[in-house]
């Protein structure tokens, strides 16, 4: 009997091992370099001479974009892009032409949605006839902030991508993380697109700005969304859980020591 509760603890502890990696999902340097990727793109809204956004705005988004491309580039090229981060065996057994082809993917495949973006921009009433390089910039950079997180997180399929994006509760953290970047920025996208038509005659209801300036927000709003909603919930869920099971142990220890005052009661009164 004795050996079968020696035995006990060692295959808790093995199970809290392998429970731990479901628990914590994401490493921290994930999750600060798509938040430094996302300021350095951010600190481009500011007026600037000789790139403004309100004078030459294809110049600027042209920047704004070529940024957000390196920024996800390095991230591709190093595979450290939010959840793949614990994959540290997978990482090493790439190859740079591997790794290199994951970037040029990313790029051809941020590039097609951003000339899809475009397309539906002219359909909805952007300028079909003028202004085409600042319509495919914009797009451009709405494809960087709400597709490509998807791009390098679901797997090239359609199905994938349906469950991630069209259903209504994705069940997987990475779906859950797609999905809240790609909603979150196209929704502020399109909010801030009615203020276009309004005759307020301000600088900043010029054409593109503020699809531009509503796509920046909307990914800081899927940002801190999905990091609540992917990290910070489960994280306090698994402390939660944990706590329990303390409490629970030490609820039972004094049963049981009250068990074995019992058995040596008799013992002592014989």
């Amino acid at each position: 009997m004795g050996s079968k509760k020696e035995g006990s603890p060692s295959k808790n502890i093995i199970s809290d091992e392998k429970d731990d990696s479901k628990k914590y999902p994401i490493e921290a340097n994930g999750v600060e370099l798509m938040l430094g990727g996302m300021f350095s793109a951010i600190a481009l809204v500011s007026p600037r001479k000789g790139l403004n956004l309100y004078e030459t705005p294809a110049k600027y988004l042209s920047v704004s974009a070529t940024i957000l491309f390196v920024y996800y580039a390095l991230l591709t090229f190093a595979d450290i892009y939010c959840f793949r981060a614990p994959a540290n065996r997978q990482r090493r057994s790439k190859s740079i032409k591997d790794r290199l082809g994951a970037v040029l993917k990313m790029a051809l495949a941020t590039l097609a949605s951003g000339v899809a973006i475009s397309l539906v921009l002219v359909l909805f009433g952007a300028p079909a006839l003028s202004q085409h390089m600042e319509t495919f910039t914009a797009a451009v950079n709405v494809a960087f902030l709400s597709v490509t997180p998807a791009i390098l997180l679901l797997k090239p399929e359609v199905n994938a991508w349906r469950k991630a994006l069209l259903a209504v509760s994705p069940k997987t953290v990475p779906e859950k993380w797609a999905s809240g970047m790609f909603w979150c920025t196209m929704c502020v996208s399109w909010a801030a697109a009615y203020f276009i038509p309004m005759d307020w005659d301000r600088p900043w209801q010029k054409w593109p700005i503020p699809i531009v300036m509503g796509a920046f927000l909307g990914n800081l709003v899927g940002l801190l969304f999905v990091t609540i909603r992917c990290l910070v919930i489960p994280l306090a869920r698994a402390d939660f859980l944990e706590t329990e099971r303390i409490k629970r142990e030490m609820i039972r220890q004094p049963v049981s020591n009250r068990s074995t005052q019992s058995d040596d009661e008799p013992k002592k009164q014989k």
